[in-house]
């Protein structure tokens, strides 16, 4: 599927009918070579349907699978293994990579010391108090040298199979793999803005969410298991 140097964007989805379409259009105007891989976790909505349909209105190749176990880690992992691409990408459904995003990343790949990285993240709502929130998870990821799969994952495919892909858990599984990478070589912060959806801050209200991410955070760094502390999370769809 993939020629050398290439990249695979794989986009995990589960009823994400409200959503895909806009991420894959966004796509358009992205450097080759690339593919797309969006993987489904078994939506009962048009999720799949859209996916499929807009196969023959995109100028690159869009793979659409679904996958046997459902759950964002096990199908960005099931993903990883339908291509052969040097570099792969994880994006969220609901977000909006910048114009030259996949030229800004095999820039950066072209130093063997660098295994990935992520982007800077902007919330898609221009109100008070969501500039601040961005600001806070770019200054908080900064500081800490961790990132959340928000704002736009990638790393090369050998070092994702050496560290055996994402931990098969509901929640935190970002994190884990931002954790992992640095032992395997340097990770890097691009400065280009992922755009990604405020629905959770929206739907839930935007400091109830920043308090419950930091308490999430800090009830897993204690010890508590990501399968508790996903009933705290909640999707939001």
């Amino acid at each position: 599927m993939a020629t050398v140097g290439s990249i695979a964007i794989i986009i995990p989805t589960y009823q994400e009918e409200t959503t895909l379409a806009t991420c894959l259009e966004h796509l358009q105007p992205q450097a080759p070579p690339f593919h797309v891989l969006v993987v489904d976790g078994g939506s009962s909505d048009a999720t799949l349907s859209i996916a499929q349909d807009w196969r023959n209105r995109l100028n690159y190749p869009l793979w659409v699978g679904l996958a046997p176990q459902r759950g964002r880690a096990a199908q960005m992992n099931w993903g990883s293994q339908q291509t052969d691409a040097e570099i792969l990408l994880f994006l969220h459904a609901d977000s909006h990579l910048p114009p030259q995003a996949l030229s800004a990343i095999q820039a950066v790949m072209l130093s063997p010391e660098v295994v990935g990285g992520r982007f800077h993240v902007r919330l898609d709502s221009s109100d008070w108090p969501y500039p601040l929130i961005s600001w806070g998870i770019n200054s908080r990821s900064r500081l800490t040298g961790m990132f959340t799969g928000d704002m736009g994952i990638f790393i090369r495919r050998t070092a994702f199979q050496q560290l055996g892909g994402y931990p098969i858990q509901p929640l935190m599984e970002d994190l884990e793999l931002a954790g992992r990478m640095g032992k395997l070589g340097k990770k890097v912060f691009l400065p280009e803005m992922i755009i990604t959806s405020s629905r959770r801050w929206q739907q839930k209200g935007p400091w109830k969410t920043v308090a419950l991410m930091q308490i999430l955070r800090a009830s897993y760094r204690l010890g508590i298991p990501a399968s508790q502390l996903a009933q705290w999370y909640q999707t939001v769809r």
